[in-house]
């Protein structure tokens, strides 16, 4: 096999992950976050997110996300948020159980006393990354 096909495709992979990729860009730094492996998790008799964060740009960025709960219907039933930093070049997994930078957990419970068996799914809604 030749390096350049090799090259070619390792490219190919870095590009495909890249675009799946949500994050954004200043002129003195960069930053690009992807977010993964988004579940629910228990919290005693309450639901929150969890998720892993990870942040391939040279800059620390503050990382917000919403998310929906739905029912069976697919009609939404309740709201949580997930709030933290993740330092450049690095990851960060997030949920009810891991603190942010202020100490609080990285991602809230859903509004409306949610159960996790509640909840039929879930969509993020927004996802905000600043720096």
């Amino acid at each position: 096999m030749s390096r350049t096909f090799v090259y070619y495709g390792l490219f190919l992979a870095l590009l495909g992950a890249l675009a799946n990729c949500t994050g954004t860009s200043s002129s003195s730094g960069a930053s690009e976050v992807a977010i993964t492996g988004e579940d629910t998790q228990s919290v005693g008799n309450l639901c929150a997110i969890k998720g892993h964060a990870t942040n391939v740009g040279n800059l620390r960025v503050n990382v917000s996300i919403s998310y929906e709960a739905q029912n069976a219907a697919g009609v939404a039933i309740g709201t949580s948020t997930a709030f933290f930093q993740i330092a450049a070049f690095s990851n960060f997994d997030f949920g009810p159980t891991q603190s942010n930078d202020q100490g609080q957990p990285s991602s809230g419970t859903f509004s409306n006393n949610l159960s996790c068996s509640a909840i039929a799914s879930f969509r993020r809604t927004n996802l905000d990354v600043t720096h």
